[in-house]
């Protein structure tokens, strides 16, 4: 699924900037970032479609963890998700200022209006859709996830966010296939124009 969202860019410019192309030989004019609930594989699909485009990879929990000195279970234990969220915004805002490349998102990220709307300006968001139960077979009771510790709770934020994934989303792609496959379908839209046009596969419209 894909949304018609231009950003403003000349026509002869979308999907064809040539800054770095990787072994796809697909150019980026924009960031690219990932967006979707816990245990969609944003980390996974995001570094293998980095590597297709030769573009630099972030991860946005990385950068909170990296910045705080603390991995995601301390910072939500001492400093609280207030403090995570704040950072996290700041974080994302910082980084986007740099040469497009390839974002993954916290699963919480959209949340943030103020995101949302950089986001808008700066990148195309793809929404890796997935399943709430399988997202909780994945990563449910796992260390490293202090919101996946309860499967209703976990269940019923999935539920919550889905309205906010959908109206940020530019594509969608299925978070059930292999990380390798989500993210050759992602590069496949980016190649084809992005959201200037609708294309043939995989990824449909929000």
């Amino acid at each position: 699924e894909v949304r018609r969202r231009l950003g403003g860019l000349p026509r002869c410019c979308r999907g064809s900037l040539p800054r770095g192309p990787g072994a796809l030989g697909v150019g980026m004019e924009r960031w690219v970032a990932l967006a979707g609930y816990m245990g969609a594989g944003k980390s996974t699909v995001g570094r293998h479609a980095a590597d297709l485009l030769g573009a630099q990879f972030l991860d946005v929990d990385d950068l909170v963890e990296a910045h705080a000195g603390q991995s995601i279970p301390e910072i939500f234990a001492q400093r609280g998700e207030l403090w995570f969220r704040r950072t996290e915004e700041d974080l994302i805002r910082e980084n986007l200022g740099a040469d497009p490349g390839v974002l993954a998102l916290g699963g919480g990220a959209l949340g943030s209006r103020r995101t949302r709307d950089l986001l808008g300006r700066t990148a195309w968001v793809a929404w890796l859709r997935i399943d709430p139960a399988l997202a909780w077979d994945r990563v449910g009771g796992r260390p490293g996830r202090p919101l996946a510790l309860d499967r209703d709770r976990f269940i019923r934020r999935a539920a919550e966010r889905e309205h906010v994934y959908r109206e940020a989303a530019d594509v969608i792609l299925d978070a059930a296939l292999p990380p390798d496959e989500v993210a050759r379908d992602l590069v496949d839209w980016i190649g084809g124009g992005g959201p200037d046009e609708e294309r043939a596969g995989r990824a449909r419209w929000p």
